[in-house]
C-alpha cells in the first residue's frame, strides 16, 4: 500500500476500488484550538462519511454555523468501503417491512430511500459534480434456495407502498447466464462515492462550513460539549452523531437493537460493455441462520485508469457473517474464495484487482436509527444515525434530511419510522435465537483470545507473515492480543507500537485481532 497512514486513510488493510481514482486522503487540519459558547456554533457533526456529510452540506446551505470533526481522514470509515449502490430496493424487502411496520411503515421507508435518490441527482446536478453519477436499471433474482413466491409478494408490496415501476420478467436481458424470473427495479442509480463526497465537501465550505480531520472526540458531553483526545473542547446548540455505530452507546443503547456483520467484495476486471449496465441483486441464502439472508449485490464500475478505455471493474460483494466470528487467515481467505466462484460461474470476469471488506450494522427490525438520541429527552438536542443495513448511501442521505428537519425545526414524515427510541420488532425469517447468537459469539471469543493474528492482507492479497507470539516478534503493521496481560498491541508502518487494553470500554468482552 502505498499510503503509510493507512490507518486515518481506511479502516482496513485492505483498500476498495475508490482509492485507485482518489488516491490521495481526503483531509483537512487537525483542531488545535478551544471552541467556546460564545462562538455561537449552531451544530458540531461527529463523523466524516455520508452521512454526516450530507447533515454538514444541508445544515450550511440552510445558514447554519457547522464544523464538522473526523478522527480519520474523510471517508476513512465505511463510506469508503461501500459499493455505492443507489436504491429503494431493500434487502430486508417490503413485505417484510410491513409485517415489522405495518403498510404506512413500508410506505414511509419506500417514500424515503426514493427521495434520498431524487436528493442526491439533484445536489450532483446543483453542485455541478463530476462523480460517474448514472441512472439505471435494479434486478433482484432468486437464490437456488428461494422460490418464486418471494417475488411475488415483493411485487405486491413494492405496488402497495407505492412504487408502481416495479414488475417480474422472465430474466435479467443479456447476460450470459439464465437468472431465471427476476424482479425490475426501475430508475436506481450509482456514483463514485469518494469524487461525490469531495463536490459535496467543497459545497460545505462554500457555505462557510468548517471541516477537521485526525481529530478525534473523546467525550461527548450533553447539552453541548465535545471534548478532543488532546484535550480540547468545542460547544454548540446541536451535536450530531454519524460515526456508523454511536460513540456515546452506553446513553442509547441502540447496541441492544441492532446486529453487526462483516461482507467481502471483490473488484474484477472485464471487458467494456461485455456484462449491461445495471445493479444486480440475488434474493440470498434462505436457509442460512444469519438475520438477513447474505445476499449477492453486484455493479460495474468504470475504469477510468484504462487509456484505451477496454475495460471497467466489475463490483461484487457478500458473504456476510456475525462480526468477530471469523477472524484467522483462512476462514476470511474462503469468504473471498467462495465470492470468486459465485462471480466465475456466472460472469465472464479477468483477474481479480480488489479485495475489501466492510461493517454492515443490521437493526433488528430492518429500519436504520436516526433521530434524538435515547436518554436525551429533555434538550433534544444530540443526534444519532445508525444501523445502515446494506442501504447505507440511500440512509446516509436520508439521515441528513431528516436531522437537518429536525435542527430547523421542520416536521418531517419520516421521524417516527426513524426514531432510535423505538423498541424493535424482532424479525422471524432467517434468524437464530437471540441465545445462540450469544453462545457463538462468547465461544468465538474464548477460542481467539488465545491467538495471536498478523496483519498482513495487502489489496493483491500477499503471502501471510509468521504470526507473532510476543511483543518481541512484532513487525511492522502487525497486531496480537496478549490475553494473560489484557493487552492489544499494535506496530505500525513507522515501527512505532502502540498498547491498548484489550477490554473493550463498551461492554466488557475481550477484543480480537482481524487481519484484514
Amino acid at each position: 500500500m502505498n499510503n503509510k497512514k493507512f490507518e486515518l486513510k481506511t479502516s482496513g488493510i485492505t483498500e476498495s476500488v475508490w482509492y485507485d481514482e482518489v488516491p490521495q486522503p481526503i483531509k483537512f487540519e487537525k483542531l488545535k484550538r478551544n471552541i467556546s459558547s460564545s462562538e455561537s456554533l449552531d451544530v458540531i457533526i461527529v463523523g466524516g462519511g455520508i452521512a454526516g456529510l450530507s447533515t454538514a452540506y444541508l445544515l450550511s446551505k440552510s445558514g447554519k454555523k457547522v464544523i464538522l470533526f473526523e478522527d480519520g481522514y474523510i471517508c476513512s470509515g465505511e463510506t469508503g468501503r461501500t459499493t455505492a449502490h443507489i436504491t429503494h430496493a431493500l434487502n430486508d424487502r417490503y413485505y417484510n417491512l410491513e409485517k415489522l411496520h405495518g403498510e404506512k411503515g413500508a410506505y414511509l421507508a419506500a417514500e424515503s430511500h426514493t427521495a434520498a435518490i431524487n436528493k442526491i441527482e439533484s445536489i450532483v446536478n446543483e453542485e455541478k459534480i463530476d462523480c460517474d453519477f448514472e441512472k439505471l436499471n435494479g434486478f433482484l433474482f432468486l437464490d437456488s434456495t428461494d422460490k418464486n413466491e418471494s417475488l411475488d409478494k415483493e411485487l405486491e408490496a413494492t405496488h402497495r407502498v407505492g412504487i408502481k415501476s416495479t414488475k417480474i420478467i422472465s430474466k435479467v436481458p443479456n447476460l450470459t447466464f439464465d437468472t431465471g424470473p427476476c424482479f425490475l427495479f426501475p430508475n436506481q442509480a450509482q456514483f463514485h462515492p469518494l469524487k461525490y463526497l469531495k463536490g459535496v465537501i467543497g459545497a460545505i465550505l462554500h457555505y462557510e462550513g468548517e471541516i477537521y480531520t485526525e481529530t478525534h472526540i473523546q467525550d461527548i458531553l450533553p447539552p453541548n460539549e465535545i471534548k478532543t483526545s488532546d484535550g480540547y473542547t468545542a460547544f454548540a446548540k446541536n451535536i450530531v452523531i454519524d460515526t456508523n455505530a454511536p460513540i456515546i452507546d452506553k446513553i442509547s443503547k441502540i447496541y441492544d437493537k441492532q446486529q453487526a456483520y462483516r461482507t467481502y467484495v471483490i473488484g474484477a476486471r472485464i471487458k467494456k460493455n461485455k456484462i449491461p449496465r445495471a445493479l444486480y441483486w440475488d434474493t440470498g441464502n434462505q436457509n442460512s441462520e444469519n438475520t438477513v439472508a447474505p445476499y449477492h449485490y453486484v455493479r460495474i464500475q468504470s475504469n477510468k485508469e484504462d487509456i484505451d478505455s477496454k475495460n471497467d471493474i466489475l463490483i461484487v460483494g457478500g458473504e456476510d457473517h456475525v462480526t468477530g466470528n471469523i477472524t484467522n487467515d483462512k476462514d476470511i481467505q474462503e469468504k473471498y474464495t467462495n465470492l470468486e466462484s459465485w462471480t466465475k460461474n456466472r460472469f465472464p470476469i479477468e483477474d481479480i484487482e480488489f479485495r475489501w471488506s466492510g461493517q454492515v450494522l443490521e437493526p433488528k427490525d430492518g429500519i436504520v436509527f436516526i433521530g434524538h438520541n435515547p436518554g436525551d429527552e429533555e434538550k433534544k438536542n444530540v443526534f444519532i444515525a445508525t444501523g445502515d443495513s446494506g442501504n447505507g448511501i440511500t440512509h446516509g442521505t436520508i439521515a441528513g434530511i431528516i436531522l437537518t428537519d429536525l435542527i430547523l425545526g421542520k416536521t418531517n414524515p419520516w421521524v417516527s419510522l426513524y426514531n432510535p427510541s423505538r423498541i424493535p420488532r424482532e424479525k422471524s425469517d432467517n434468524s437464530k435465537s437471540s441465545e445462540k447468537e450469544e453462545e457463538n459469539n462468547n465461544n468465538n471469543n474464548n477460542n481467539n483470545n488465545k491467538q495471536e493474528y498478523s496483519s498482513t492482507t495487502t489489496k493483491k492479497n500477499k503471502d501471510s507473515k509468521i504470526k507473532p507470539t510476543s511483543l518481541q516478534d512484532l513487525n511492522m503493521e502487525q497486531g496480537i492480543v496478549l490475553q494473560d496481560e489484557k493487552i492489544a498491541a499494535y506496530k505500525d508502518s513507522n515501527n512505532k507500537l502502540h498498547l491498548y487494553p484489550a477490554i473493550c470500554t463498551h461492554l466488557g468482552c475481550t477484543v480480537t485481532w482481524n487481519n484484514s
